[in-house]
């Protein structure tokens, strides 16, 4: 479950991309006022709809999963009170999932809430547990809008990217994940020992990272090597309001193996420039 508002989208850095874009377009599309009925968006896959309903007592509301599609419902205008719960259905009473994406269970467990006004939406995953149109304190009619997105849609449309080293003195890989506007940047270094994994998130989108990169790691320091330990830092993404740096420790073991202690780190107003950090 998440719970947000329509005004803060942009600063949910944890919302698969595709999915924010979804959002975002059936934001646009209820600003400039819809009536009631169902809105394609990607065929089958994404649609929504706007429909007035109204609110109930607690006991007069079904618990409820779905299966295919992902559950995001925005509320245009009332006030909503969603149950849910964190672990799945212990048993189904009413399943309907074939013919209408939908089952329900009242055997629904440790069941929390939220409440939503104008403007604030909650995101269901699929088998998620959720009770929709409990009354905040009395029943009252709430206009929302329901988006439904394919998980499996969702899942193809991830945007993951690996690049290409061109130095092949340095067999490492760079691996890129969007969620949200943020870009998880994955690197696996190989050494003598056993591959490691370092991670940094950014504040930047995967196609604004691949538009910088050169192929290779630039360096910025000078590398000191005494033998048992080499040292250096290098620029591995230069973008408009900083860099992302990789910094580079060898460690020479007794067995004569080496050893990685690398870091990614993210340095704002700041540039790889012929070899040396400078400011923007």
């Amino acid at each position: 479950m998440f719970k947000g508002n329509l005004s803060k989208l942009d600063s949910y850095k944890n919302i698969p991309v595709k999915m924010f874009e979804v959002i975002e377009q059936v934001k646009q599309r209820i600003n400039a006022s819809v009536e009631n009925g169902r809105y394609p968006l990607e065929g089958e896959d994404v649609f929504f709809f706007v429909v007035d309903d109204n609110t109930k007592v607690i006991s007069e509301c079904k618990p409820e999963i779905h299966r295919k599609y992902i559950d995001v419902q925005i509320i245009l205008s009332g006030e909503e009170r969603f149950g849910y719960s964190l672990q799945p259905f212990q048993s189904i009473a009413e399943d309907l999932l074939e013919d209408r994406d939908v089952a329900f269970s009242d055997n629904i467990i440790n069941e929390q809430f939220a409440n939503l006004e104008p403007h604030d939406f909650i995101i269901f995953n699929t088998e998620q547990p959720h009770r929709p149109l409990v009354a905040v304190n009395k029943p009252m009619p709430v206009r929302k809008a329901v988006i439904k997105i394919s998980h499996q849609w969702l899942a193809e449309q991830s945007i993951n990217t690996t690049l290409a080293w061109n130095d092949s003195n340095i067999p490492h890989q760079i691996t890129l994940k969007q969620a949200g506007l943020r870009t998880h940047v994955e690197m696996r270094i190989v050494k003598d020992v056993e591959p490691e994994v370092i991670m940094l998130a950014v504040e930047h989108k995967v196609e604004d990272l691949v538009s910088v990169w050169q192929g290779a790691a630039m360096p910025i320091s000078e590398a000191f090597d005494d033998g048992n330990l080499y040292s250096q830092a290098r620029v591995l993404f230069n973008l408009e309001q900083g860099c992302v740096v990789w910094l580079v420790n060898h460690i020479k073991l007794p067995c004569g193996n080496k050893m990685s202690a690398d870091k990614l780190a993210w340095v704002p107003a700041m540039q790889a420039t012929n070899g040396q950090l400078s400011a923007i």
